[in-house]
């Protein structure tokens, strides 16, 4: 969970910059719920990077070039509005619903929710 006192935007911040302050990566967890909930949609944007006798689940690898995209594919924008929903909300990575790790966090990444004065609702 983010840390208290964050209230997501909708800004869509966090998905439109992927980049070396945010981490990509899925846990086991996520790639179990995803082959259970058959959301191969979403698995064929997973790279598997075998390490040893386990894997780094990296995301989100384009299918069709094999290159890490520099927004998450996921990330849809509310038509003639400047706000932004996932539309894999309910099975979306660990990485997301933890996001932002702390308020330093958000601050390094460009977030702006932890400014009291923009009140939108928060993200789960």
């Amino acid at each position: 969970m983010p840390p208290e006192n964050f209230k997501c935007k909708q800004c869509g911040n966090c998905c439109i910059n992927l980049g070396d302050a945010f981490s990509t990566c899925a846990t086991e967890e996520d790639i179990y719920l995803w082959e259970e909930e058959s959301r191969n949609d979403i698995l064929e944007w997973v790279g598997f990077i075998p390490l040893g006798n386990e894997y780094v689940y990296d995301l989100w690898i384009d299918p069709q070039t094999d290159d890490d995209v520099t927004h998450c594919p996921w990330l849809e924008k509310f038509p003639g509005r400047n706000k932004y929903i996932c539309s894999i909300h309910d099975v979306k990575p660990h990485h997301c619903r933890a996001y932002p790790k702390s308020k330093q966090h958000a601050e390094e990444t460009g977030c702006p929710g932890f400014n009291a004065e923009q009140r939108i609702g928060q993200c789960e």
